[in-house]
């Protein structure tokens, strides 16, 4: 299902828009939809990274007071992080 959204761009990016339209052969809201799309995962792929590294460090200060190994997996669980992984 598609959406109608009314945006405003300036003219150097209505300019770029056309041009990439006319050399890929894609409309410009297929481009607008990939970028976007692209956009997203790039982000997705960050918040995961961001949430990986306060994991280890948290695992790192978590062993020497437990005394022993805890694994990643269990961390996650402790944490509420698994949905990122």
């Amino acid at each position: 299902m598609k959406s109608r959204k009314n945006i405003s761009l300036s003219k150097e990016a209505v300019e770029f828009l056309s041009r990439l339209s006319m050399e890929t052969g894609k409309s410009q809201s297929e481009i607008i939809e990939q970028l976007i799309r692209e956009k997203y995962e790039e982000e997705n792929k960050k918040r995961k990274l961001k949430a990986f590294k306060k994991m280890v460090r948290l695992v790192r200060k978590a062993k020497p007071v437990a005394g022993k190994d805890i694994s990643f997996k269990e961390s996650k669980g402790e944490m509420g992080i698994e949905k990122y992984f």
